[in-house]
């Protein structure tokens, strides 16, 4: 036998060895499919998670507890609605109705805690799952709601504006804010520490000349507030430097005494706007020793106790004062 005979006859035969491979191949994926559609086809009883929003809370009244932000779901259903369950990425929460399924009890005013058995309400949670899924329990079984007594209060505005200033320009009235307070309801126990309610940051960049920029407040997590916008200005002007001699007042000096401050005054030197450079005056500028810390040291330290809001770059010497006492 040739050897082109030998090579004809190898590669018929591994033809059909291929043919056969492929045959087998295709015949196994179609009873898989079929077996796949056959196991869909079937009921299972399974557990899903699913996301909730609470809402109708008692009006008056603000929730300061934790509830569970998912809940676990006991379920059946075919394998068909699994499937679809469990291919999805994101789902319609289930919306429980706090104030309505307590039977409105959270309205009385001293009512502040309520407990929720969530098997009692497979019905109506029941009803916001995909028509061919069977609820059978729910966990946890129970969630425990605690709320607060609302309060009401003007909290300041903090502007949150990031800027630099020309050289030689100063923001004389600093960044005005319109309006500056706002009324923020929420629960007493957060309301008794909010000092501020924040704007949304503002890169204003350098300024030179005036700037407005409308900003929104930021979400606080459990307040409220109907107003929403805040007007900013920021109003730069050129300043200069200014230089005074102010007298340093003693504080809480007995009567039968008398006392001799070295120096008596400190040298200040500040920066102002032009538009203000008329308006300050020395008794704007207040500097204080206090009796109280005289101890076995010969000096008594300087405090700077008032001096205008829109100044800036405040600088005065010396820090520290010699001083004698006397009788009277």
């Amino acid at each position: 036998m040739t050897g082109n005979k030998i090579t004809e006859r190898f590669k018929s035969f591994q033809f059909h060895i291929d043919r056969n491979i492929i045959s087998y191949g295709i015949c196994v994926a179609i009873a898989s499919i079929l077996w796949f559609l056959n196991a869909l086809n079937k009921d299972y009883t399974t557990k899903i998670s699913y996301p909730v929003k609470y809402t109708d809370f008692p009006q008056g009244k603000f929730l300061v507890s934790d509830p569970p932000q998912t809940i676990s779901l006991e379920v059946k259903a075919n394998g068909f609605t699994l499937l679809a369950y469990r291919l999805r990425t994101s789902f319609r929460p289930i919306v429980i109705d706090i104030n309505s399924y307590s039977k409105h009890s959270l309205d009385k005013p001293d009512v502040f805690k309520y407990s929720l058995n969530l098997n009692d309400t497979k019905e109506k949670i029941g009803s916001q799952l995909h028509s061919g899924i069977k609820l059978l329990s729910i966990y946890p079984g129970k969630v425990d709601f605690t709320f607060s007594p609302a309060v009401s209060k003007k909290i300041a505005v903090f502007p949150v504006v990031h800027y630099t200033l020309k050289q030689q320009y100063i923001l004389t009235n600093g960044i005005q804010c319109t309006p500056d307070s706002i009324l923020v309801t929420g629960p007493a126990q957060i309301m008794d520490t909010l000092k501020y309610i924040y704007t949304e940051p503002w890169d204003a960049g350098e300024i030179k000349k005036t700037r407005t920029q409308t900003l929104t407040l930021s979400p606080g997590h459990g307040i409220q507030f109907e107003n929403t916008e805040i007007n900013i200005e920021l109003e730069p002007e050129r300043y200069t430097e200014v230089s005074r001699t102010i007298p340093i007042q003693v504080l809480n000096l007995p009567d039968s005494l008398k006392i001799r401050l070295f120096p008596g005054t400190v040298e200040i030197t500040y920066e102002v706007g032009l538009s203000k450079y008329e308006v300050a005056k020395n008794s704007d500028f207040v500097f204080t020793v206090d009796y109280k810390n005289v101890h076995d040291e010969s000096y008594l330290s300087v405090r700077h106790a008032h001096s205008p809001l829109y100044i800036k770059g405040l600088r005065y010497t010396p820090q520290k004062v010699e001083f004698i006492l006397e009788k009277k």
